[in-house]
């Protein structure tokens, strides 16, 4: 999972976004059911799934998954719809169930670009009505009323502090929490919801995660046993592989590529090696 900026949002909008945006709101806002007038209005924010390429890449923004042979979604990360804790179960005060947020239907800073693995029911996990808090009596039930957001239990790649707490295992491809639980109790328990309600370890996907960390990997540890070596020394082969293992890091660690979070994390501990002085500064190694 790699930092998703929001101020980056205004490059993602259509012409007409704004606009369109408050009509569709406004309807929904004066609506006696928001939910059907929000099914009347219909899948307009499916208009931005190109845009949102464009700037961030054809990834999951959960997952970081590649975009390959198949739609992806525009997850609502505030569920629209109704709402399940985290153990499943629809929120409710007594007899009234949580409408949804409604009010953040066609908020574009409530969008995050989801593959289908992380966002509908698949298996065991799949986002789909989830927003789990840590205190249910902070829980936003209405327009104007304060937001939940600093109560969030699913991990926001909206949100750096959330970004960090997410590591990779280097014999798996699995993730695991940056954090210990004594630690940090609230990121250790977001990590470990997220796991699950985001897929985040699917076997269709770790393999891809593990193989982007043995590219990396594989790539350091050439340059490494190539960097004492001179020019002369070098044939053409081991010329070729080292500018290959250069381009392979600087691809691996870009921000739009597929599992570049995992990629980034297995940079870091040699980013002061002098095998990559030369290569560093063309390196995004930021979260």
């Amino acid at each position: 999972m790699r930092y998703i900026d929001k101020s980056k949002f205004a490059n993602c909008k259509t012409k007409t976004w704004d606009k369109k945006s408050k009509q569709w709101s406004d309807r929904v806002k004066v609506a006696a059911d928001p939910s059907a007038e929000i099914k009347a209005i219909g899948n307009k924010w499916s208009s931005l799934k190109r845009t949102f390429i464009a700037e961030f890449g054809a990834k999951c923004w959960y997952t970081e998954s590649p975009q390959i042979g198949t739609d992806f979604d525009v997850d609502h990360y505030w569920p629209k719809g109704r709402v399940k804790d985290a153990g499943g179960v629809i929120v409710k005060q007594g007899d009234q169930q949580h409408p949804g947020y409604w009010w953040k239907a066609y908020d574009i800073n409530n969008y995050r670009y989801s593959c289908i693995f992380a966002n509908r029911a698949r298996d065991e996990g799949g986002k789909v009505d989830y927003f789990p808090i840590v205190d249910e009596s902070m829980r936003c039930w209405g327009i104007g009323a304060p937001c939940d957001y600093a109560h969030h239990l699913i991990l926001d790649p909206c949100s750096i502090d959330d970004v960090k707490l997410l590591s990779f295992e280097v014999e798996t491809g699995q993730t695991s929490s940056a954090v210990t639980y004594d630690a940090n109790p609230i990121g250790f328990e977001k990590v470990r919801l997220s796991k699950t309600l985001l897929n985040l370890d699917h076997e269709t996907i770790t393999p891809h995660r593990l193989q982007a960390i043995k590219d990396v990997r594989s790539s350091i540890m050439l340059l490494k046993l190539t960097s004492g070596l001179n020019d002369a020394d070098l044939n053409d082969q081991y010329r070729r592989g080292i500018t290959e293992a250069k381009e392979r890091l600087k691809k691996l660690c870009n921000r739009k590529s597929s599992f570049s979070a995992a990629a980034v994390q297995h940079i870091l501990p040699n980013k002061n090696a002098p095998y990559l002085a030369d290569l560093i500064g063309e390196l995004d190694l930021t979260p």
